[in-house]
């Protein structure tokens, strides 16, 4: 009977993180690109690039596999007037809002314990 075996992950001491590993976050920052309106999948990983950049990004599959989780969830909905464009249906907006209290509430308790 063979071992199994497990691939651990090197990266360079500085280098860049090499993306999102975490599908949460995926989605609530595919909520997130989507507030200021109707984008297809390219559009929302440049509107990431553009605004987030000092996060780790997720790649265009992570993203792509995210709006179609979100629109399955009804999260999301697709465009009328263009199927490839999606738009924050009021649950998704919802839901943007409640995952941001939360990532807030985190981050205050982190900066609490920090002082």
């Amino acid at each position: 009977m063979s071992t199994p075996t497990t691939r651990t992950r090197t990266t360079t001491p500085g280098a860049p993180a090499a993306g999102l590993r975490d599908r949460e976050r995926c989605d609530t920052l595919v909520l997130a690109a989507l507030t200021s309106g109707d984008r297809d999948g390219y559009e929302v990983a440049q509107r990431l690039r553009d605004t987030a950049a000092g996060t780790p990004q997720p790649s265009a599959q992570q993203i792509f596999a995210s709006l179609h989780r979100l629109h399955r969830n009804r999260l999301l909905r697709r465009a009328p007037a263009d199927p490839r464009r999606y738009r924050l249906t009021t649950t998704g907006s919802r839901a943007l809002a409640a995952r941001t209290r939360a990532a807030d509430a985190y981050a205050a308790a982190l900066h609490a314990l920090q002082d």
